[in-house]
């Protein structure tokens, strides 16, 4: 496989990257101008902004894929609600600037267009565990970006279209996730409370939503799968198919940390309209590609506090 991922410098497509070279693939990767890289050597790096279709073209061009993975976009669902347009021009616009480039440019190249489980919003009791025919209902701008992304990637797959998988990872965590999301950020302040750069007191957003967490290692395993196995057209949820309250997650995280502290809810956390339970069903995916989870929870919660042990202070703060 000739591999190319937008957004290589991400949380996620760093280890998508680390986890196609293991098996031996040709990765290259686009970062935007100032963004974060990888520094593998056996990456090549490409400059394009998703949001310039120019450079998007010239990327798919140089790279010349046979495997295309669309992660580039916007992912941080509070950026999303104080810039709505953002949303919509990385994640929608974007999508179609990366799939009219491999129309023009490596036409016969797969495309894994993800998406997220965001886009089902709220939902209700009875679609629980969520399948892939659940009603659409997205509560956030990014949820709606990604729904349209989604539906953008299905209108480009049908023929004689492109050669195109679509899947919907539900929340991922792991080493190397940046602090704006919420298990890195409960990690970080307990690490800051261990060396004692921040009070026993935890900052926390609302700790009763329910979310469905994998391993960002499984799920960049997902996409391999589903790109190699998945059939054109399709759209697979990518999760664990079990449902863990944040404030459960902060409850692990404390005790393995062995720190005493008091939480205190910080209103900035809190968002206006909150998705109450989102917890998928992977069934689909599993029957097609053999993918499931396969990294303990709690060994991904004990990796996530390693790695932020391993930072310096200058980033706890």
């Amino acid at each position: 496989m000739r591999a190319l991922i937008t957004g290589i410098g991400g949380f996620a497509g760093q280890h998508l990257a680390a986890r196609l070279l293991a098996r031996g693939h040709e990765v290259s990767g686009t970062v935007r101008p100032g963004g974060s890289r990888p520094t593998d050597p056996q990456i090549k790096i490409i400059a394009a902004d998703i949001e310039d279709a120019e450079s998007v073209a010239n990327a798919v061009t140089a790279a010349q894929p046979t495997a295309l993975f669309h992660l580039a976009g916007l992912t941080f669902v509070p950026q999303s609600l104080r810039d709505p347009t953002a949303a919509m021009r990385a994640n929608v616009l974007g999508a179609i600037y990366v799939l009219a480039a491999v129309r023009d440019a490596a036409p016969s190249c797969r495309v894994l267009v993800v998406g997220s489980g965001d886009a089902y919003g709220r939902v209700e009791p009875s679609d629980l565990p969520i399948t892939e025919t659940c009603p659409w209902r997205p509560l956030s701008p990014y949820g709606v970006s990604k729904a349209a992304a989604d539906l953008v990637a299905y209108q480009w797959s049908q023929p004689p279209g492109l050669d195109i998988v679509r899947v919907r990872p539900f929340n991922h965590t792991g080493p190397g996730q940046r602090s704006a999301f919420v298990c890195a950020d409960f990690a970080r302040q307990l690490v800051a409370i261990e060396r004692g750069l921040q009070p026993p007191r935890l900052s926390v957003g609302n700790l009763e939503a329910i979310r469905d967490f994998s391993d960002v290692r499984d799920i960049a395993d997902g996409y391999i799968a589903a790109c190699e196995h998945g059939e054109r057209g399709e759209a697979y949820n990518l999760c664990s198919g079990v449902g863990r309250s944040i404030r459960s997650v902060l409850e692990d995280l404390i005790a393995m940390s062995g720190v005493s502290v008091e939480m205190v809810v910080d209103a900035a956390k809190l968002r206006p309209i909150d998705v109450p339970q989102l917890v998928g069903c992977g069934a689909k995916v599993q029957v097609a590609t053999g993918w499931c989870v396969t990294i303990p929870w709690r060994q991904t919660l004990a990796n996530v506090l390693t790695d932020w042990r391993a930072r310096p202070d200058a980033q706890l703060s």
